[in-house]
């Protein structure tokens, strides 16, 4: 079982101005991505506003500062990466990935 404890962030590559994509030390899968999302969302003292759940696609939309952003896990392809709601919520991501980093 997955805890919060055993995760780690192991690479955050800034993919463009609008986009963080997330490595982990941990394998995961969408059964166990809330344990990914809870942990990420303490470290950058977030707010989950909405969560979306596909068969192959999670999304979890939260809440820091003033910004929004989009938290996304593709099973298929393993991936994990945080988007910019909207050009404003830049800065918001630079600091997420200083806080993260």
């Amino acid at each position: 079982m997955l805890t919060k404890n055993a995760i780690k962030i192991t690479d955050i590559e800034e993919v463009n101005s609008r986009v963080l994509q997330f490595q982990f030390n941990v394998e995961w899968t969408m059964d166990n991505t809330a344990v990914i999302i809870d942990y990420l969302v303490q470290m950058i003292a977030a707010k989950v506003m909405e969560t979306i759940q596909g068969a192959d696609l999670h999304c979890v939309r939260i809440h820091y500062g003033v910004s929004e952003f989009l938290l996304n896990f593709e099973e298929y392809s393993h991936s994990c990466w945080l988007e910019c709601a909207t050009e404003q919520d830049i800065l918001g991501l630079s600091e997420i990935k200083l806080i993260l980093s």
